[in-house]
């Protein structure tokens, strides 16, 4: 494993998990998102947990602290987001969780105490703008509630990266993609008991949808992020979240039938540019290095 193999692997696991805004529109046709989150991570812990029974016990006090961490983290951005995705378009959704390549370098400049570079101010200006466009209602700027919930769920999605950075740098791999899936399910079965009729899915295609979830976004997805994480860094990470955008967009026009307007392609575009801009200039400065070598 290098760099270049993690990353690979965090953008698989990013375009998987992408499907999730297709499937969770599908499975809460009747569920509500606490359960829908609940029953996926059990059938996907419970897939996790058989293949890899021999990591079960190699868990000590503060792998199962940062599992826990992983886990609200996760479970909030999960749950903002499909809150967001009853009222907002997948492929909208999607490049709104865009917003991770400025929130993830933010978080890591306070965590770490430093100012953030130029190109990333650059970056997150550009993204800010596409966000406005993206979300430009006639003749007005404006975020539905909708929206708002889905840029929550940015954030703690953001925030779990940098929890991941720090458990794929520390801890036992294979057992923190087996604990974080336990801690997500029983996150969502609480809120489920308080908020929420207990129900399994109630047609064969909500089964499928969720089977869909469980085994593609989280068994897979889910299992093989920390594996790339411990590889290259947190604001890398934040910028392959391109992958999230681009296929729930491309699953969203072409099985859901969404239709994005000219203001939120705009507004799309000038997303993926802040997304990719750093990373092609990064790209840049690495083979200028090599020439001079």
């Amino acid at each position: 494993m290098n760099e270049r193999m993690g990353e690979i692997l965090v953008a698989v696991a990013l375009a998987l998990r992408s499907s999730s805004l297709l499937f969770g529109k599908i499975a809460m046709r009747t569920m509500g998102p606490f359960l829908t989150i609940g029953i996926r991570f059990t059938i996907a812990f419970i897939i996790i947990a058989f293949l890899f029974r021999k990591h079960m016990t190699k868990v000590d006090a503060k792998t199962l602290f940062h599992c826990a961490l992983i886990g609200i983290t996760f479970f909030l951005a999960m749950l903002t987001e499909m809150m967001g995705l009853k009222t907002t378009p997948s492929s909208v959704t999607a490049f709104l969780e865009g917003m991770v390549v400025v929130i993830v370098p933010a978080l890591a400049c306070i965590i770490h105490r430093r100012l953030p570079d130029k190109v990333t101010v650059i970056s997150a200006a550009i993204c800010i703008i596409g966000v406005a466009f993206l979300t430009l209602k006639g003749d007005r700027i404006g975020f539905t509630s909708g929206e708002l919930l889905v840029l929550f769920g940015t954030f703690w999605y953001s925030l779990s990266v940098i929890v991941t950075d720090t458990a794929a740098k520390n801890d036992d791999l294979m057992v923190v993609s087996i604990y974080q899936l336990l801690f997500i399910a029983i996150f969502a079965y609480i809120g489920a008991f308080f908020f929420e009729e207990i129900r399994l899915p109630q047609s064969s295609t909500e089964w499928e949808a969720v089977l869909a979830l469980a085994i593609i976004c989280s068994c897979v997805g889910f299992t093989i992020q920390p594996f790339g994480q411990k590889y290259i860094t947190p604001e890398r990470a934040g910028v392959l979240a391109v992958f999230n955008p681009l296929t729930a967009a491309i699953l969203g026009v072409v099985f859901l039938n969404e239709k994005m307007t000219p203001s939120m392609l705009l507004g799309s575009f000038l997303i993926l540019i802040s997304i990719l801009g750093p990373a092609w200039l990064e790209d840049r400065a690495a083979r200028k290095r090599q020439t001079k070598n």
